[in-house]
């Protein structure tokens, strides 16, 4: 089932525009995209034709790489079908691997079915990344199996969920020798290897190939940065403003206390001066304030610090 492009998530685009433009030269590079996706999305099946494969995918495009690789790479008999939960109200790709094929491909991936390797969970022939061709398509298997990235207009975060805590270190490890340090973490039954970093993210996607998501994802990160700039700046404005008018009530509560228990008449002349020049301009700024007055913002500032003063003796008393 294919989602209109309106309605499609960054994930699903960018997973598209993988599937889309998958140009990988080699076997060896294919063999690691589509074993990245076994171990990523596909479970082993038992029955009577003997071991299959199963993969489980939201998105139609990565169900139809799948089957061609596995067609092309191994002969497997491929079928697809699809798989609806009324109650959370998603659609699910399933495909299908059956025939000879499939131990082969199972070996390749490393689960050792015919006992060449030492089996463990999780793990990861050193063939299947052993350069950085193969190592990048690997990468891209796994996004395609069981990635996501968060749409850059609303954060920045990019996850591969992995079965084995095996799996998630070593998935660590590869990404760390092209450069992008990732972390995991356990979820519940899952480890997740993840990135929270910008700029890390968009390494990622470009690193597996989604050149079109990238420019996508770097123009959203320039307007939230400036976005960002511009709220930061009228944050500060809106502060000094608050700040401003908090002065300006204090000055006027402290000139009317002065009044109405000393009289204003009981001021020096610049200070009376400068309490009436605040009484009859309640809203203005400092900086207006010392034009009016023509005398410089830290001398009249001055004035109303020593009108603060006399108004706290007043108290005081």
């Amino acid at each position: 089932v294919q989602e209109t492009r309106a309605n499609m998530s960054f994930s699903s685009q960018t997973k598209d525009e993988l599937v889309e433009s998958c140009k990988l030269g080699s076997t060896e590079e294919k063999r690691s995209l589509l074993c990245g996706i076994t171990h990523a999305a596909g479970s082993m099946t038992l029955g009577r034709g003997g071991i299959g494969l199963q993969y489980i995918t939201e998105n139609s495009s990565v169900a139809a790489l799948t089957v061609r690789l596995g067609r092309e790479l191994y002969s497997v008999t491929a079928e697809t079908s699809i798989s609806e939960k009324e109650r959370l109200n998603a659609v699910s790709n399933v495909v299908k691997f059956t025939g000879d094929g499939v131990r082969n491909l199972l070996n390749d991936a490393g689960y050792g079915v015919d006992g060449d390797e030492d089996f463990e969970l999780g793990y990861i022939p050193p063939r299947l990344t052993d350069d950085e061709s193969k190592a990048k398509a690997f990468l891209r298997g796994v996004f395609l199996g069981a990635g996501s990235v968060s749409d850059p207009n609303k954060g920045y975060h990019l996850e591969l969920v992995c079965r084995y805590e095996k799996f998630a270190a070593t998935l660590c490890d590869i990404m760390a020798g092209l450069g992008i340090s990732a972390k995991f973490l356990p979820r519940k039954s899952s480890y997740i290897v993840y990135l929270k970093d910008g700029e890390l993210v968009s390494d990622f996607i470009t690193l597996i190939g989604a050149m079109n998501s990238t420019m996508a994802f770097e123009e959203a990160r320039v307007m939230r940065s400036v976005s960002n700039h511009i709220n930061r700046q009228q944050n500060f404005e809106d502060a000094n403003m608050n700040k401003a008018a908090a002065a300006a009530a204090q000055q006027l509560l402290d000139i009317e206390f002065i009044r109405l228990n000393a009289g204003l008449d009981s001021l020096p002349p610049k200070l009376r001066g400068a309490a009436e020049l605040r009484i009859n301009n309640p809203e203005a700024t400092l900086s207006d304030l010392a034009e009016m007055a023509e005398i410089s913002k830290s001398g009249l500032n001055h004035r109303l610090a020593k009108l603060s003063t006399i108004a706290q003796e007043l108290k005081d008393k």
